[in-house]
């Protein structure tokens, strides 16, 4: 049977459209955007986005944890069950699949639309890479075309969550079972996502697939995570080769190979590259912001950033930052393109 390790970026979005002049020849200002995405959120209707999919290896535990959390009567019936305070759990079977909240609204979705191209393009032309999207667009419609194409479709939607069907078995100190079937739904609260997944072949061996889509939520607490969102996700794919080479390389030089091990080398380096992700765009979005996003206040900015540190994935963010400040966003992509070990070396120092 195969197993797959996740790594997932998630990570931890205007004046009206008619303001918005051509394909960014003139000025351009997105302010209006910023005062949509305040308001308050939708939180359904919910479409089907993909297929349910097995998925006992990554995260079950974790949206298992979430979703007790969020409904402790649930727990409270199966301590009472199991006639004790302490209980432990384990996941017999795992099902997911992601369902979103299309944006309806059509000044809404038409400059987020317009936005999230334009900065895109502002990125790929400040680092020189190519563009790796064969299309940007707001989705409206379930279960889109997720078909294997070289090049990723972003698709832009108002809000995402995660349907699940699981199995647990419940038991006590006394080795007393109760086995719960679930159906249950939580909001995921990534404004963007990414993936790669190493997976374990028949033979031994392993091999990385990436997902060719990458979804996008115009929704945020703090309109700068939104706005940022599209930058950093772009990032993420542009280095992502890299990332997983190396990670290749490290699986490579051990000696037992199980999924423990492989998921401690994929999650050090997603920290690695959330590092050079996040200095990059602490480096080059404020420009983009002070040109088109006026009323957007600097502030958002560093309430993003302190709450990223909270966050385990985010350990190298702070040096990060201060390295692209000190070196230059060039010569850290140069450097963690070309001299990987060497800079997470300065990365870790």
């Amino acid at each position: 049977m195969k197993k797959t390790a996740i790594f997932i970026l998630c990570i931890i979005l205007f004046q009206s459209i008619g303001f918005v002049r051509s394909l960014y020849g003139f000025q351009m200002d997105y302010s209006r955007l910023v005062e949509l995405i305040k308001m308050r959120d939708k939180e359904e209707p919910f479409y089907i986005f993909n297929k349910f999919e097995d998925n006992i290896y990554d995260s079950s535990c974790k949206t298992a944890i979430e979703y007790f959390n969020t409904h402790p009567d649930i727990v409270k019936k199966l301590r009472s069950d199991l006639e004790g305070r302490e209980i432990k759990w384990e996941v017999k079977e795992f099902k997911k699949r992601l369902l979103f909240v299309p944006e309806t609204r059509k000044e809404y979705s038409d400059l987020y639309e317009t936005y999230c191209n334009h900065v895109v393009k502002y990125i790929l032309d400040k680092t020189k890479f190519n563009n790796p999207y064969i299309k940007i667009q707001t989705l409206i419609d379930e279960q889109p075309d997720l078909i294997s194409k070289k090049k990723i479709t972003a698709f832009l939607v108002h809000n995402l969550a995660q349907e699940f069907n699981a199995t647990f078995v419940f038991f006590n100190q006394n080795s007393k079972k109760i086995k719960v079937e679930l159906n249950g739904k939580i909001i995921l609260g990534e404004v963007g996502s990414y993936s790669s997944f190493i997976t374990f072949m028949d033979n031994g061996g392993f091999k990385f697939t990436r997902n060719n889509f990458t979804v996008w939520q115009n929704s945020a607490k703090n309109p700068y995570t939104a706005l940022m969102t599209p930058v950093e996700e772009t990032l993420h794919i542009l280095l992502r080769e890299n990332t997983e080479r190396i990670i290749k390389e490290k699986i490579d030089r051990i000696s037992v190979k199980n999924m423990e091990n492989v998921q401690n080398i994929a999650d050090e380096w997603i920290s690695v590259e959330e590092a050079v992700v996040g200095g990059l765009v602490y480096a080059l979005f404020p420009d983009f912001a002070k040109q088109y996003l006026r009323n957007l206040p600097t502030s958002l900015i560093d309430e993003d950033i302190e709450t990223k540190y909270s966050f385990g994935k985010y350990k190298y963010l702070k040096r990060g930052i201060s390295l692209v400040k000190s070196l230059g966003y060039e010569e850290v992509i140069r450097m963690y393109k070309e001299k990987t070990e060497e800079f997470t070396a300065l990365l870790k120092s």
